[in-house]
């Protein structure tokens, strides 16, 4: 692999142990790590990328991502209803696409594909996506077709394999025509890590285990799961919470919080990270600190299905491992993470009068690099740092959009006509450049991702 040298970067953000914000200095690149940070010579071999008009810092990291849902945004009978609805006619429509032979791998590896390069061009280099979805109960090779995208578009991939298993006619509350039996479940799980779990702290694809919720999931399903992360390591544990519907389903049906539940089953580990979780209870907090487990804000669909925004604020007070990520397109509408930066900036204003409990941009930066691959294990990612995984992404800070800026981290969040990055490189390879992918041709992606789609329901 060709070595890369970033030449006098404006304005360096390492998100490293100590924070440090650097300017007008280089960056080496080799071997798909970061080599050496400070005034250095370029070599004979490496490839020298101008940086004098650029702010960078780690790729960011999706820690929560349905790639499948990019061929379902801004559906008319879902703009504008609650969560509980609009589960059940998103999955009336996957049905519909599958009797009528369109919900198919290849249909899913296209939506992918144009979900990753969406991912690339806003700046996020590793995603953590949970596909859950398997009509008719059937183990289509779903996910193995987003595995096979992540490869070629060059984004590192967390492949969560989603389940959903306790049906509404057995007493859960999963789909009767999406639901598995458990047994095939842990069948499958278990071929994909032995197909394309790769355990290294840069490894570029991680298979994680990741039910869709304990409403509509067994128990058994999550002690399962459990046990198989713990004898492979890199194997991680992730699932919807306190995302109302399971709140009320396991008060009602264990007599005991999400929390409690889940905790029951052998996932109050630092292999679990949690999303949404906007109406977990305050109470609960300092045992989420405690238990290790990682908390994912995801202010864009929280607010478009009418939640007030998580309480992140007291998981960052109480010592709690917080990430960020988007959830899937058919309830946010895109895969733009700093643009829902700048979202949850604004929202979290309006929801306490005490401006020392505004969330900063250096924190949701933070919180959307080093704390989401926190989040997933991976804590050779997230930071700019000798040794660490070389995933970056930078933005020009010098344009008429960003004029009159005092301090261009904050600018990077709060300014800006477009969030797409300049520069974007993951394990080390160039896959944006001149805020165009390089990796792929995102023309051809998109043309081909429209002629794939099923006609607007």
């Amino acid at each position: 692999m060709p070595g890369l040298l970033l030449a006098n970067v404006a304005v360096l953000l390492t998100f490293d142990g100590e924070d440090r914000e650097l300017q007008n200095v280089d960056v080496r690149v080799a071997d798909g790590r970061i080599s050496e940070i400070g005034d250095l010579e370029p070599q004979a071999t490496e490839t020298v990328i101008d940086c004098s008009r650029l702010l960078v810092m780690p790729g960011l990291v999706n820690a929560h991502q349905h790639l499948y849902q990019v061929g379902l945004r801004c559906i008319p009978d879902l703009e504008r209803i609650l969560l509980q609805e609009w589960l059940k006619g998103l999955g009336q429509l996957c049905m519909q696409w599958w009797r009528d032979g369109h919900f198919t791998p290849e249909t899913i590896a296209t939506m992918a594909r144009a979900g990753m390069v969406e991912s690339l061009l806003c700046g996020v280099t590793t995603v953590a996506d949970q596909h859950y979805y398997y009509p008719g109960g059937v183990t289509e090779p779903y996910l193995e077709a987003i595995i096979s995208e992540a490869q070629a578009v060059g984004i590192r991939l967390n492949a969560g394999r989603g389940t959903m298993t306790y049906p509404r006619s057995e007493g859960g509350e999963g789909p009767d025509d999406a639901c598995q039996s458990v047994d095939e479940v842990l069948r499958h799980s278990l071929e994909l890590i032995d197909a394309y779990h790769d355990p290294d702290p840069l490894g570029k694809i991680r298979i994680d285990l990741a039910p869709c919720g304990p409403h509509v999931d067994r128990l058994e399903v999550f002690s399962s799961f459990a046990e198989i992360a713990a004898e492979n390591p890199g194997v991680g544990l992730h699932t919807h919470l306190y995302e109302g519907v399971d709140t009320q389903f396991c008060r009602r049906r264990y007599g005991r919080s999400p929390w409690q539940v889940i905790g029951e089953a052998g996932w109050h580990n630092d292999r679990v990270w949690l999303a949404h979780m906007v109406d977990c209870p305050r109470g609960e907090i300092p045992s989420y600190a405690a238990a290790g487990v990682g908390l994912v804000h995801l202010v864009a669909p929280d607010l478009r299905m009418g939640f007030r925004p998580a309480p992140v604020r007291a998981w960052l007070n109480g010592g709690c491992t917080v990430g960020f990520g988007t959830t899937g397109s058919a309830s946010n509408d895109g895969c733009n993470q700093m643009g829902d930066l700048r979202l949850a900036a604004l929202t979290h204003r309006q929801h306490s009068p005490q401006p020392e409990n505004w969330l900063s941009a250096r924190e949701l930066l933070a919180m959307s690099t080093r704390g989401s691959a926190r989040c997933l294990s991976r804590p050779a990612l997230g930071t700019i740092t000798p040794g660490a995984g070389a995933d970056l992404a930078a933005w020009d800070i010098t344009t008429v959009d960003r004029v009159g800026v005092h301090d261009p981290v904050v600018g990077l969040v709060l300014t800006g006509l477009s969030d797409r990055a300049d520069l974007v490189i993951a394990a080390g390879e160039v896959v944006v450049q001149d805020g165009r992918c390089v990796s792929v041709d995102e023309d051809e992606v998109a043309a081909a991702a429209r002629a794939t789609l099923p006609p607007a329901p």
